[in-house]
């Protein structure tokens, strides 16, 4: 009989124990979508720190990366404006660095499989809790932090870059050339920030634009050749299942779908948005 009173409270407090932790991640989980609504309602500029890192034997120059950056903003500025008139713009970026790191910069699991995709994670989370402790990072300054891996390809001195992100999350990585044109890199920044909001991949599996949705003039007559690349599929389309790469930032728009997608566009919008104009050069 002792043992079963010792027994009772000892349940009871384990029921305690998990109805406070249950109690604490709905907390949780509500306080990160009331951040990432917010986000979405555009009432100011979304800030996002941009942590530059130059990987072995790169060399990371960051005034052209300050410089790249403000043209990247600018030509966001004009799409956000394109769809919702005139406003703040949609990000404020901050830089801080380049510090130089030659661990691991892990982009995706090697699998689609739970145990992969769990594990993949957590290296993740160590990988960016060592970079924050190297560069000194405060998380609560920024609303979203976007890693920038400068690298070198042994043999290749062309541009390249690749990304990843979670869509509607708070942490972007890019992995691409580390200078000469860094148009490419700008490009996937572009992109990964855009799923930080809420936007989806808009290509097939052979990297071409789904129609219509990865149009950013669906309405366009005739449809082919699209004028500029939606931002979300990467590459202008000149027919059904068949494009080529922007040349710029000045060659990528924000279609109809994206814009709906991250708060840009409503659907009343979206019924007339033939009636828009295509998007513009550069900051115009």
């Amino acid at each position: 009989m002792p043992r079963l009173f010792a027994f009772i409270p000892f349940r009871r407090a384990r029921l305690v124990i998990l109805l406070g932790l249950l109690f604490a991640t709905i907390v949780w989980a509500a306080e990160t979508e009331n951040r990432r609504h917010a986000r979405t309602r555009w009432e100011r500029p979304i800030r996002v720190g941009i942590v530059l890192l130059a990987g072995e034997g790169a060399k990371v120059n960051a005034d052209q990366w300050r410089r790249g950056l403000d043209a990247l903003s600018s030509r966001l500025d004009a799409e956000m404006r394109r769809w919702r008139g005139a406003g703040e713009p949609p990000f404020q970026f901050e830089i801080v660095g380049p510090f130089r790191w030659d661990g691991a910069f892990p982009l995706s699991p090697p699998s689609d499989r739970f145990a992969d995709r769990a594990f993949h994670m957590l290296g993740l989370w160590r990988v960016l809790r060592n970079i924050d402790g190297v560069a000194g990072v405060d998380q609560s300054n920024w609303d979203v932090r976007l890693y920038v891996l400068g690298a070198r390809v042994p043999g290749w001195d062309g541009s390249f870059a690749e990304g990843a992100g979670i869509q509607n999350g708070e942490v972007a990585l890019v992995r691409g050339s580390a200078g000469g044109d860094i148009s490419l890199p700008l490009q996937v920044i572009g992109h990964e920030l855009l799923h930080t909001v809420g936007a989806s991949d808009k290509y097939d599996d052979g990297g071409h634009a789904l129609e219509p949705e990865g149009l950013v003039e669906p309405e366009r007559a005739p449809r082919y050749p699209q004028a500029h690349a939606e931002w979300m599929a990467g590459e202008v389309p000149v027919s059904p299942g068949a494009g080529k790469p922007p040349s710029s930032l000045d060659d990528l728009g924000v279609g109809p779908v994206t814009a709906r997608e991250i708060g840009w566009a409503s659907p009343v919008r979206l019924a007339s948005s033939s009636t828009r104009g295509p998007p513009g050069r550069g900051g115009d």
